[in-house]
């Protein structure tokens, strides 16, 4: 009863307040190259043919717009697509990724390649580039070299002093490439930015919107509380996890390309309200639970904090699931039943123990697909195991834990069996299904 009340206002809290006084669409990381059958430029005519009934007053665009920064032709097709798809009159607002800075000609002069991207998408060359619009303040800033040097911030924090002495109260959108460290996913490894976090920690007014990660915003760890707000914007391009699990290639996930999401945001006075849409199937990511942010932004009552974990649960095997181990073609796959849980799961630990041997145990980490298209996702996973640590003739004890997106991890599936002394494994090579 206490869930359903809850439930109820913050319904009540989604649905008042009439029309928004911004609606904005909000993208990123389209690597795109200058021709229409481009993956990129596919994938972002998609997302302005998911914005266009939406009517956004406003777009955000996160970096890495060009998969390479000599891209001048792809300008004219990216403005042929806002033409055709969006409001007349529609405003923009854009930050360089690093991308943008990626040429062949040496040496590079970033400043200039900066200017000449900004003023391709028609944007004053100012950097922090703050502009206010109905009464809101955006600042787009942008940093060529993975790091945010001194003297950039500097700037930076000019312009926030600006907007919260314009008004102290109001949200402050800032629009970065690389997120401020250890907020959102993907910001937990090198991409994340220390100083800049270090300075947004004075403006809990701040909404920060990074991309570069590259995140599916399946994981509610894309919004993130504390001094201030942050979200990343994932991708128009490829699916990464900052985890590196075993079946990804690097960061890059396995069907990664069906991770093709973008952000819409409503501006009312007293809240903002996220959704996330995959621009592949037109379909918004959880529509029942958009991220709702109360305004003015009291870090004390902040909703999308780390505090989360506390009302989440571990995931679970159902009670009849089967886990079998496939020898097929030189390789090994276990194949077993998905667990369940009321969100996701995200990843699954595989621990291989030879039997007898305590000391051999190794783990291995393999994502989910809960980012990709809901008609391919598979019921009975299968991943293919790491062949150099088995070998014919012996048994192994093979784990299966299943763990959601905060880490919680729920018992696991167990399997003991021998390989087979007549089988023999490829140790290197490709296999003969290469997408498993």
């Amino acid at each position: 009863m206490k869930k359903l009340w809850i439930l109820l206002c913050f319904s009540a809290f989604l649905s008042s307040g009439g029309e928004p006084i911004l609606k904005v669409g909000i993208f990123g990381d389209v690597q795109a190259y200058a021709s229409k059958a481009d993956w990129g430029m596919t994938n972002l005519e998609k997302a302005f043919q998911l914005f266009e009934p939406q009517k956004p007053d406003l777009l955000l665009q996160l970096g890495d717009l060009c998969d390479r920064g000599d891209a001048k032709p792809l300008f004219g097709l990216y403005h042929e697509l806002v033409r055709r798809y969006l409001p007349k009159n529609i405003q923009q607002l854009h930050c360089a990724g690093n991308h943008e800075f990626w040429v062949d000609a040496e040496p590079k002069d970033s400043e200039a390649l900066y200017r000449a991207f900004v003023s391709a998408l028609g944007q004053s060359p100012e950097n922090p580039c703050h502009t206010v619009i109905r009464g809101y303040d955006f600042i787009a800033f942008s940093e060529d070299a993975e790091q945010y040097s001194p003297e950039k911030l500097a700037l930076l924090k000019a312009a926030l002093d600006k907007a919260v002495q314009r008004d102290a109260e109001k949200p402050i959108f800032l629009l970065t490439h690389f997120p401020p460290a250890d907020t959102v996913s993907g910001s937990h490894g090198s991409a994340g930015q220390k100083a800049l976090r270090e300075l947004l920690n004075g403006y809990r007014q701040v909404v920060s919107f990074s991309g570069h990660s590259h995140y599916p915003l399946e994981d509610e760890r894309c919004i993130w509380q504390g001094e201030f707000t942050a979200v990343t914007t994932s991708t128009l391009s490829y699916g990464c996890m900052e985890e590196r699990p075993y079946n990804a290639l690097g960061a890059n996930l396995p069907f990664g390309r069906e991770a093709i999401q973008v952000l819409s945001m409503e501006i009312f006075s007293d809240r903002l309200v996220i959704r996330r849409y995959n621009a592949e199937e037109n379909r918004e990511i959880k529509p029942d639970r958009p991220w709702v942010i109360a305004l003015p932004y009291r870090p004390e009552k902040a909703r999308y904090t780390a505090e989360r974990v506390r009302k989440r649960k571990a995931p679970a095997f159902p009670d009849n699931a089967e886990i079998v181990l496939r020898l097929d073609y030189w390789f090994a796959y276990l194949l077993f039943n998905a667990a369940e849980h009321d969100d996701f799961v995200h990843f699954y630990k595989i621990a291989i123990t030879e039997k007898g041997k305590p000391e051999s145990r190794k783990e291995f980490l393999f994502a989910a697909d809960f980012y990709r298209l809901e008609r391919n996702r598979d019921s009975r996973p299968q991943f293919r195991l790491p062949c150099e640590i088995l070998s014919p003739g012996k048994s192994y004890c093979f784990e299966v834990y299943p763990a959601e997106s905060f880490g919680l991890t729920g018992e696991p599936l167990r399997l003991e069996t021998e390989i087979p002394a007549t089988y023999h494994f490829q140790k290197s090579g490709r296999p003969l299904y290469p997408q498993e």
